[in-house]
């Protein structure tokens, strides 16, 4: 099967990766330059282990983070780490078309998607390449997945989120909690900086940064002093950003030709924590999809959605972001 994945990031590389493995060549696109990515705290749960394992880099990426909840047997439920560590874990020696995106797909008369064009950055260039199947792992924005026509469902959280990141890595690995208005606050923690988020009513972003710096690390290490030696390192409001997240789920993941995985297909409120890792999780379970159907990509699609939705709905039914009684800035439960 001759296998096109758009997206060179964490979850295309992982897919990349496993493909080789089970003897598949694919072709990755990616849009950013070789080594390039946005510096981040990052917490791999669980759910990414596996296939992380497989590829050999799980032992190697823990190293460079910190354990989430260790167990006694010396395992952890999550680990958090400087993003960079795992991309470039995953890299190493993996071929990729970078500064390219797919700008078109190739069908064939019968609507089916047999290819794609991918462009420069720049646009002086394309390439075609042949695909029995096209993988959209592009992010939630996906271009592949709206060229492809396959609808999502975008719904905006009742709350907005305040977040901040600092180059101080903080006394924690992790720390969260809920306070007396339905908002909740915490914060990440690794060997080269830390994080932290909290909810609050959608105020705008001008209002919501209006308190400045100083009040809103003072606020912080009240409600939350398991920051406090992370939030010291703020410097600037530039470190400081409101957001009004948004989850999206797609009712049908697979269209002949093309199928999307990881946040193409899902994306979830920041209370979850779970989302790149169902989506290593998904590139797991495709790829052994191909591996046992590599000659009918159309049955690979049927079983990769057999295996994952019975993982992924519960979690979109379940968002906390949802289901939380009492949201930001509330005084009632709902019903």
């Amino acid at each position: 099967m001759k296998v096109v994945i758009s997206g060179g990031g964490m979850v295309g590389m992982t897919l990349g990766r496993l493909l080789r493995m089970r003897g598949f060549e694919p072709v990755i696109i990616e849009r950013m330059p070789a080594g390039a990515y946005v510096p981040r705290g990052y917490m791999l749960g669980f759910q990414g282990y596996p296939p992380l394992e497989e590829i050999g880099v799980l032992d190697g990426v823990r190293k460079q983070g910190w354990d989430i909840a260790p167990r006694p047997d010396g395992s952890a439920v999550a680990v958090c780490v400087e993003v960079g560590k795992l991309l470039t874990a995953l890299a190493e020696d993996l071929p990729i078309v970078h500064e390219h995106v797919v700008s078109d797909l190739v069908r064939d008369d019968s609507g089916r998607v047999v290819g794609v064009v991918a462009t420069t950055n720049d646009g002086s260039s394309s390439t075609t390449y042949e695909a029995d199947l096209v993988v959209a792992c592009d992010g939630v924005g996906s271009r592949v997945r709206d060229m492809a026509g396959l609808e999502v469902k975008i719904e905006p959280l009742a709350e907005a989120s305040l977040t901040w990141m600092s180059p101080e890595p903080g006394g924690v690995s992790f720390a969260m909690g809920y306070l007396s208005d339905g908002s909740h606050i915490g914060t990440l923690g690794w060997p080269q900086g830390s994080a932290g988020w909290r909810t609050c009513e959608k105020v705008g972003e001008e209002a919501a940064l209006a308190p400045g710096l100083d009040a809103i690390k003072e606020m912080w290490i009240r409600l939350l002093p398991e920051c406090e030696k992370g939030i010291s390192g703020l410097t600037s409001m530039d470190q400081v950003r409101y957001s009004e997240p948004r989850l999206l789920s797609a009712p049908e993941w697979w269209k002949p030709g093309v199928v999307i995985i990881g946040d193409s297909a899902h994306f979830f409120g920041p209370e979850t924590g779970v989302s790149s890792g169902l989506g290593l999780g998904d590139a797991h379970a495709l790829a052994e999809a191909i591996r046992q159907n590599p000659d009918d990509p159309d049955a690979a699609c049927r079983s990769y959605v057999t295996w994952r939705a019975p993982v992924i709905r519960p979690y979109e039914a379940m968002d906390p972001g949802r289901q939380r009684m009492v949201l930001a800035g509330g005084q009632q439960a709902k019903p």
